[in-house]
């Protein structure tokens, strides 16, 4: 009796834009992949090689330190204050901001909501789950999921 070789039929191609149509489809996000066990990182967050010299920090960079906007100073130089905001966002695109007069208490209260959102069953946040953001509540995980190189590891809730 002779036997023949067994061929072991190679893998598909990867189909990057069927695997992040699956992944949306699924209306989890991020947070559904974790849930759901994953072992590995799904290969569309993974950034190609060609990118990855652009998002390694260089030594010799000084690392920039995130602007504070200080709302206290707005009562007697708006302008200054306006003008900080203005210059933080257009060059460093987010901000801290300090003595806004928003209560500690209320700030965790947010937190807790926003943390309990993102813990609830998948089934209930797919109900706002939206592929663009529109105004009321939207939970999306990254809004050019199609478009960039590589996803975000992020989902986002937006109150509006």
């Amino acid at each position: 009796m002779s036997s023949s070789p067994t061929t072991i039929p190679s893998p598909p191609p990867y189909d990057r834009v069927k695997a992040v149509k699956e992944f949306d489809e699924t209306k989890s996000g991020v947070k559904g992949l974790i849930d759901s066990g994953i072992k590995t990182i799904p290969s569309f967050f993974i950034h190609p090689p060609e990118t990855l010299s652009d998002l390694t920090p260089r030594s010799d960079f000084p690392q920039p330190e995130i602007p504070t906007i200080d709302l206290s100073a707005v009562h007697h130089s708006r302008s200054t204050v306006v003008e900080q905001i203005r210059s933080a966002a257009s060059t460093f695109g987010f901000f801290r901001v300090i003595n806004h007069g928003v209560a500690p208490d209320l700030l965790r209260s947010v937190i807790g909501a926003i943390k309990a959102f993102h813990e609830q069953p998948a089934e209930d946040k797919e109900k706002v789950y939206r592929r663009e953001m529109e105004t009321g509540v939207s939970y999306i995980s990254n809004v050019d999921l199609f478009n960039s190189k590589a996803a975000s590891w992020r989902d986002t809730l937006q109150v509006s």
